[in-house]
């Protein structure tokens, strides 16, 4: 159950890594594995686990860069990944892997990048 959230956990923090060198990616959100349709749809023993970090460097923020760059780093560990075009200021990435997805998300506002994925649903 935790090999899907570990694999996940890491390929964020080193593509995190990769996008802003020169600061050490934080772990914002691991609730660890979650039953998401316990009450909906009775798959009791489902599980997934959803893992956002968060880096960035307040000195020269370039959002469009910095999803270019989540994008490039996806796609060498072999993520199929795509830029979505920029809407107010808001730049993404969405990337899949064997069931994993991932969402990268950074704003001309914010100093801040975000990478947010998510493990197959596992029973």
């Amino acid at each position: 159950m935790t090999d899907g959230r570990d694999f996940l956990r890491n390929e964020l923090l080193a593509v995190a890594e990769t996008v802003v060198p020169d600061q050490r990616p934080v772990v914002t959100h691991d609730p660890g594995p979650i039953n998401p349709g316990v009450l909906f749809d009775g798959r009791g023993p489902a599980t997934v686990s959803r893992i956002t970090v968060q880096t960035g460097n307040p000195q020269s923020p370039d959002p469009a860069a910095e999803v270019e760059a989540a994008a490039a780093a996806l796609r060498a560990r072999g993520w199929t990944a795509d830029v979505v075009p920029p809407e107010n200021g808001h730049y993404r990435v969405a990337a899949v892997r064997d069931g994993f997805e991932v969402a990268v998300h950074a704003w001309s506002a914010d100093w801040r990048i975000t990478f947010t994925g998510e493990t197959p649903v596992a029973s």
